[in-house]
C-alpha cells in the first residue's frame, strides 16, 4: 500500500477509537499525534469528523486541533474546536435544544436567543401536515430508545413542497422546535458561490457544523436552485454542487444520525430525480394552502391588539378566502386596515375595522396560489406514476380543480 493508504486506514483506526472512548482526551492526543504526520492535510478533517469538541475539556488539544485546522484551510472547523472563540449562534440558527432542569418534554422551556419560540400550536390548522411531521420526523428524535430498538434512525432528509407564502418556513420552524433541536436557515445565497469549488465547500461546511452540534435542523429553503434536474450540457460547476450535496446527504463518510435535512420547495418537479432516492428525499410532505381552521386561525391572529368592530363577524370572510395563503391573508388584513385609517380622522376619532372594509379589501386582493395550482395539476395528473403527488392529487379533487 501507498504511505497515503497507510496512513488513512491508521487514522481511521484511531478516529474509531476515539468515537469509542467518548470524551478520553488521551485517545484523542494520539489521534492529533498521528494527524500531525499525515502526508496530505486533507486527512485532518477527515480523521477528525463526527467527533464532537464540546466532550473534551483539555483546552491545549483543542487548540492544538484548532490551528491544524486552520493551517489545513478548514477556518469553520476549526472555530468550532478552538475554546477561545465563544460559540455564539450565527444569525441563520435557532436554540431550540437547550432545557432548563425538568426532563419533560410536556413542561420543557426552550431557550431562543433569536426570537419568539415557534411551536405548533403557534401554526392553526393544517392537523394532517403535522401528524406526518410527528410520526415520520419528532417521535424519532423524543423517542429515541425506542425507535433504537426498532434500528429507526433519526435524521434523514424530509421534502416539503406547496404553494409559495403557505407557512413552510414557519412549519420548519417549528418542526425543530418540537424535535427540541437547532434551526439552521440555509438560503441559495449562503451556498452559492462565483467561485470555482466554494460551493461545494460551503455545502461541506454546513453539514460538518451540523454534525458537530447535534441534534439540527438544517433547512435548506428553495431547495431547488441547489437541487435542480441535471441536463445534457449542464457546466461541471452544476454537476459537482449536486453531487457534492448527494454525498453529504448519504452520509458516506460521516454519521448523519440527529441531523434532518429539510427542503422546501414551489417546484418539487425541477428536483434532480437522484434526490428522491431512500436516505435522500425519501419523505415528501405536502404543504397546502391553509383551511378553514388555518384561515380563522390566520385572520383572528392578525386582528389581535388592532381596533376592530365588536360586531366584526370573521366567519364570513372565512369562507370568501378559500385558495388564499397565508400571506395573502396578511395582506387581506392590511388593505382592509388601510381603508379603516383612511376614515379616521385622527388617533382619537379611530373608525374600528368592519366588515366594509374587508369588503372593499376583497376586492382589491386576490389569491396568489391559483397559477401554482394550474401548474401543480398538471403534474399530479400526468407526472405522479411513482405517488409522490397524491397528497397534492387529493387536495386538488377535494376543492374541485
Amino acid at each position: 500500500m501507498s504511505q497515503h493508504t497507510d496512513y488513512m486506514t491508521t487514522i481511521e483506526q484511531m478516529r474509531q477509537s476515539v468515537l469509542r472512548s467518548k470524551g478520553q482526551v488521551g485517545v484523542l492526543s494520539g489521534l492529533v499525534a498521528l494527524l500531525e504526520n499525515a502526508p496530505d492535510s486533507s486527512m485532518i478533517a477527515k480523521g477528525l469528523r463526527d467527533i464532537e469538541p464540546a466532550a473534551y475539556q483539555d483546552n491545549k488539544v483543542r487548540l492544538k486541533i484548532a490551528d491544524m485546522l486552520r493551517d489545513a484551510d478548514e477556518r469553520a472547523f476549526a472555530d468550532i474546536w478552538d475554546p477561545t472563540i465563544a460559540q455564539a449562534l450565527p444569525a441563520n440558527v435557532i436554540d431550540f435544544s437547550a432545557r432548563q432542569a425538568s426532563d419533560e418534554i410536556s413542561g420543557t422551556s426552550i431557550a431562543n436567543a433569536s426570537g419568539p419560540v415557534i411551536g405548533f400550536d403557534d401554526v392553526g390548522g393544517l392537523e394532517k401536515v403535522k401528524t406526518q411531521m410527528r410520526r415520520r420526523i419528532i417521535n424519532p428524535f423524543l423517542k429515541k430508545d425506542l425507535f433504537t430498538k426498532f434500528k429507526r434512525r433519526a435524521g434523514g432528509g424530509v421534502l416539503m413542497y406547496g404553494p409559495p407564502g403557505c407557512g413552510k418556513t414557519m412549519l420548519a420552524k417549528a418542526l425543530a422546535h418540537e424535535c427540541r433541536a437547532k434551526f439552521v436557515n440555509i438560503k441559495a445565497s449562503d451556498v452559492l458561490d462565483a467561485y470555482i469549488g466554494m460551493t461545494e465547500k460551503n455545502i461541506a461546511t454546513f453539514f460538518a457544523d451540523a454534525r458537530a452540534n447535534k441534534p439540527v435542523v438544517l433547512f435548506f429553503d428553495e431547495i431547488e436552485a441547489l437541487a435542480q434536474k441535471r441536463q445534457f450540457g449542464d457546466s461541471h460547476k452544476i454537476n459537482t454542487s449536486i453531487s457534492t450535496m448527494l454525498t453529504e446527504m448519504d452520509g458516506f463518510e460521516s454519521d448523519n444520525e440527529g441531523v434532518l435535512i429539510l427542503g422546501a420547495t414551489n417546484v418539487p418537479w425541477s428536483l434532480d430525480s437522484a434526490f428522491r432516492r431512500p436516505g435522500r428525499f425519501d419523505r415528501t410532505i405536502f404543504v397546502p394552502p391553509p383551511d378553514k381552521l388555518a384561515r380563522k386561525f390566520i385572520i383572528k391572529k392578525e386582528l389581535a391588539d388592532r381596533p376592530v368592530d365588536p360586531d366584526l363577524d370573521i366567519a364570513p370572510l372565512v369562507k370568501r378566502t378559500s385558495g388564499f395563503s397565508g400571506a395573502d391573508l396578511v395582506g387581506l388584513v392590511d388593505t382592509a386596515l388601510d381603508y379603516a385609517i383612511e376614515e379616521s380622522e385622527d388617533v382619537d376619532n379611530i373608525v374600528p375595522l368592519a366588515g366594509r372594509h374587508f369588503n372593499e379589501a376583497l376586492s382589491e386582493v386576490r389569491p396568489s396560489t391559483g397559477e401554482w395550482l394550474a401548474q401543480a395539476d398538471a403534474y399530479a395528473e400526468h407526472a405522479n406514476k411513482d405517488g409522490l403527488y397524491d397528497d397534492l392529487s387529493d387536495f386538488l379533487k377535494k376543492f374541485g380543480r
